[in-house]
């Protein structure tokens, strides 16, 4: 009698189920998403461009970083650190400054990693602080007191231009405007003389 009841036991052991087992239930969940989206498609078809252009972008970026780990660390940044003149460094920094500049968006400027921002910014003296603000936040960077002046003046364009041959105001020369966009010139010394007789 023990004998018969053995395989009794055994056919009912846990965890065997004559329902559907977790495979086809995953092929089941798969085909609804499915489904789901290609509704979503057909109802709002520019949802399905803006979709395949973040997966072509989110590719592009890990492929990218892929190849630069694959290949080493040989970035492709290195060179373009060289290529970098005085006026440049000099220029992107009076551009990003906020009134510091931090290291990090310094080095996103020139699309380079931080520790070949401050080689070279260190290369061309310029001081390099542990400890800059701007707004709320602080981090590594040039303080507004250590940039260097701009290599050449902004260009600005005269107030007043006076052409070859022109008076200048110091011979009496006075303006009046008239009308939206018209001046009238009177030359000082004529109006004295008239004035005079």
């Amino acid at each position: 009698m023990s004998t018969e009841e053995a395989p009794e036991t055994e056919a009912e052991a846990p965890g065997e189920s004559d329902g559907m087992n977790e495979r086809t239930a995953k092929l089941i969940l798969a085909f609804v998403a499915l489904a789901g989206l290609a509704a979503v498609v057909i109802v709002f078809p520019y949802v399905a461009y803006f979709v395949a252009g973040v997966m072509a972008c989110r590719g592009w970026q890990k492929a990218r970083g892929w190849i630069g780990r694959r290949w080493g660390s040989s970035d492709e940044t290195a060179p373009l650190a060289d290529e970098v003149t005085a006026e440049d460094v000099v220029e992107t920094l009076h551009e990003v400054a906020n009134p510091n500049v931090f290291l990090a968006d310094f080095a996103a400027a020139f699309d380079l990693d931080t520790g070949a921002a401050r080689a070279l910014l260190e290369e061309r003296e310029i001081r390099v602080r542990r400890a800059v603000r701007n707004g709320n936040a602080t981090g590594v960077g040039v303080h507004k007191d250590d940039l260097p002046p701009l290599p050449r003046p902004a260009q600005e364009t005269p107030v007043g231009g006076v052409d070859q041959g022109q008076p200048t105001n110091q011979q009496g020369l006075s303006s009046e405007p008239i009308g939206l966009a018209g001046v009238v010139v009177k030359d000082g010394s004529e109006a004295s003389r008239r004035h005079r007789a």
